[in-house]
């Protein structure tokens, strides 16, 4: 189902004739949002988003306690500007219709006056992200084989939205901070405010020209950052990035992948296993769109990646560690990435300004 138009605000018009989206989606009061944040406590900050806007952990108090309901707030800029209004309200307008088991639930939303505040499921493990730079509460490293399948996990919810709806959608801005992980290490992509919606889901999707550039500068498509062209093939190529990442975030185009994987992943990959999941990442970051697989076809070779690990671990039970020759090299794309100013610095997303926004008219 695709709304044409969206009613927010709190005119007499708007209330008399509320429109589809506030009948199957709660508006919450500004007080309620405030009391479950404790007056927005700095205490409960759980995040930032792309724009600046802080993320809070609130939680819903009832009569009853036994229904108390923990939320995740993402409560705008007040002075955002127009932008940041409508990245608001397209927001929940693509949230609140898509249903996936890897894409973040909107619970509700709240439009009273200035304030804006999204609200969603709460995500108990934090972001990808956290994890890949150990800034996670947990201190916990990811393994092998929940890394593969959280990566899994987000490729099932990009070839949903470039596919599985009824029209496409393209998220634009996918990095290890736009994917969460809930209480179970389940992946689910959030931050859907710079997302477009493009034609009727086809073999060749229809081509989107930008005046402005708005994402994650380090994991860019060339064609989106140069030239402002979007398809989905776009999330594709930024994917490819998070794949790198996810293998070690101190690559750069002298060295290749196996000499800078995580410590932690060292000996712990089968052979067979890394040949397709390269091969993935090799095919994603190519420089020309069309040569770029669909996220159908990635989601379909992660899993055989998955597969082969898990067969090598059954089969090789003595094996202390495995052994991966140290031959994946990706200077090529990394050359192309900085000669088009794209990387400017070692391809490194570890560095704090590495994750910032750009903005281009």
């Amino acid at each position: 189902m695709v709304v044409k138009c969206l009613c927010f605000g709190d005119s007499k018009k708007e209330k008399n004739y509320p429109t589809v989206i506030e009948e199957l989606c709660h508006r919450f009061s500004f007080e309620d949002l405030r009391k479950s944040t404790n007056n927005f406590d700095d205490k409960l900050v759980i995040g930032w988003s792309s724009f600046g806007n802080k993320v809070y952990k609130g939680c819903l108090k009832h009569n009853d306690a036994a229904t108390d309901h923990t939320i995740t707030l993402k409560v705008m800029v007040p002075h955002y500007s127009i932008q940041g209004s409508l990245q608001f309200k397209k927001e929940i307008e693509l949230l609140y219709q898509l249903r996936h088991p890897n894409i973040i639930s909107l619970t509700g939303f709240c439009d009273q006056e200035k304030e804006k505040i999204v609200v969603y499921e709460y995500m108990a493990n934090e972001s990808l992200g956290d994890y890949l730079r150990n800034r996670n509460r947990n201190n916990q490293p990811l393994s092998w084989k929940k890394r593969l399948d959280i990566c899994i996990g987000v490729a099932r919810a990009l070839h949903y939205l470039h596919s599985g709806a009824k029209r496409a959608i393209i998220h634009g801005d996918i990095n290890p901070s736009n994917i969460l992980l809930d209480k179970n290490m389940m992946p689910k992509l959030t931050n859907f405010g710079i997302s477009l919606q493009g034609g009727f889901s086809t073999l060749k999707p229809k081509k989107i020209k930008v005046d402005k550039i708005v994402g994650t500068s380090a994991l860019m498509a060339p064609e989106y950052a140069i030239h402002g062209i979007v398809t989905g093939k776009c999330d594709v190529f930024s994917f490819g990035m998070v794949l790198l990442d996810v293998v070690g975030h101190k690559y750069n185009e002298r060295q290749t992948l196996e000499e800078t994987m995580d410590p932690i992943l060292k000996g712990k990959i089968a052979p067979e296993c890394w040949q397709v999941f390269t091969s993935v990442i090799q095919r994603c970051l190519q420089h020309e769109p069309d040569e770029r697989p669909t996220m159908g076809e990635v989601e379909i070779l992660l899993e055989n990646a998955l597969s082969l690990q898990e067969q090598a671990d059954i089969t090789n039970t003595n094996a202390a560690h495995y052994t991966l020759l140290s031959t994946t090299c990706l200077s090529h794309i990394f050359s192309r990435c900085i000669s088009n100013g794209l990387l400017t610095f070692d391809a490194s997303m570890e560095e704090e300004g590495s994750f910032s926004d750009v903005s281009s008219d």
